[in-house]
């Protein structure tokens, strides 16, 4: 009696090993695809969050209307998640196909933005357009077209990219004029994300080293004069390095945000419960957001949001990755030029927040509030799930020279 029951148990446990060794790995559940929406929806649900509590003070100040920055930002939510459906059902090679045209609405836009009257001047910059109590600013599309643009051009003159300096040279006309429009809103920010991200994709693609290092020199001589002849950028650039010698002028906000960071400490004070939103660090739901989530959530609050930021940064390079190795070069250069462009707002927002760098209006992705921000971002994410789809098989080496010889 006894030895049946346990061939019994042995039975069980050997039916129930089968069945677990049969259950996929956790590898590969984990995909690229699936870490990417994890990660973006827990930072979409962070930022939303953390906005509605910094913004409250500000808005019942500004607007008498304790939740207008919150419901204004759910509304760019609800329009970003129209975004990602629409971005994710258009093929890969409409956009590829559309670089010019995008090119040049982007230049029209950027121009429509200096036009006194139609611009909004905001703050002394002119980088927005308004549209029905709306505003939409073309630098964040600008940011995105451009990459895009790199992406196809360096696949489809890969000789001259590789061997001549034919394609550096043609290259630098689409980024010289969306630069020039740029600075004259001015917005240095942008400038920097869009330059570095295509300078990422150039390289990726086999440039030489003599053709990247000529740029790169280019692009940090520029930076220079930019900073130089604009004293206010001059100003900003020294005045990080001691934020306590001007702390009522220029130093004003970066002091703050760093005893917003010091009273943070470990697990922060609570949500909600920022002294610094209460008007001590203007407009802290925008670019100083990151101040009050360490002021409110403490260091461990700060590691977890990084921790997510980074996932989505190696996720999107995950697809990147794989759409190069099976042969999808554009779709590869633009889904690394797109983790590009979020690793740097991300890099540029946490180190001025913290005094690493100087101030620039960047927005922390899925974080800061900002409505085109969000939705660009979104859309992107769009673009990267329609890579991702696009790209899991091995391109066919005829459908690939076809394009090339295209």
């Amino acid at each position: 009696m006894v030895s049946k029951a346990v061939k019994d148990v042995q039975l069980r446990l050997r039916a129930f090993w089968k069945g677990f060794i049969s259950i996929p790995s956790l590898a590969d559940e984990l995909t690229a695809r699936r870490v990417l929406m994890f990660s973006i929806i827990s930072l979409i649900c962070i930022g939303t969050t953390m906005i509605g509590s910094a913004s409250i003070p500000y808005g019942d100040y500004k607007f008498n209307a304790p939740f207008y920055f919150i419901d204004r930002q759910l509304i760019y939510l609800f329009l970003g998640v129209i975004t990602v459906f629409f971005s994710m059902r258009v093929p890969l090679k409409f956009w590829l196909n559309q670089t010019f045209l995008l090119w040049a609405i982007v230049l029209v836009l950027l121009i429509i933005v200096l036009i006194p009257g139609i611009g909004a001047n905001i703050n002394g910059s002119k980088r927005w357009i308004r549209l029905i109590g709306f505003t939409f600013q073309p630098s964040e599309l600008a940011k995105f077209v451009m990459v895009l643009f790199t992406a196809d051009y360096v696949v489809r003159r890969e000789d001259e990219i590789r061997f001549s300096w034919t394609g550096f040279f043609r290259l630098l006309v689409p980024m010289s004029t969306v630069l020039f429009l740029l600075l004259l809103e001015p917005d240095l920010g942008a400038s920097v994300v869009v330059v570095a991200s295509m300078m990422t994709v150039f390289f990726l693609a086999g440039a030489p080293l003599r053709q990247f290092g000529v740029m790169l020199a280019a692009a940090l001589l520029a930076l220079a004069a930019a900073i130089i002849f604009e004293p206010y950028r001059l100003r900003r650039m020294t005045s990080f390095a001691n934020p306590w010698d001007d702390e009522l002028g220029a130093d004003y906000q970066l002091k703050q945000s760093l005893i917003a960071f010091g009273r943070g400490e470990i697990t922060g004070t609570g949500l909600g419960h920022s002294v610094q939103k209460l008007s001590y660090l203007p407009e802290a739901h925008t670019d100083f957001l990151l101040a009050i989530i360490g002021e409110e959530l403490g260091f461990v609050g700060i590691a977890c949001l990084f921790t997510l930021l980074i996932v989505m940064v190696v996720s999107c390079m995950r697809i990147g990755h794989r759409a190069l190795v099976n042969q999808y070069a554009s779709a590869g250069y633009l889904a690394y030029g797109i983790a590009t462009i979020f690793l740097l707002q991300i890099l540029v927002n946490g180190g001025m927040n913290m005094g690493l760098l100087p101030t620039k209006g960047l927005t922390l992705p899925f974080i800061s509030y900002g409505g085109t921000s969000l939705i660009m971002s979104l859309m992107m994410i769009g673009v990267l799930l329609r890579i991702d789809q696009e790209t899991q098989k091995p391109k066919p080496r005829s459908a690939r020279d076809a394009y090339l010889s295209g």
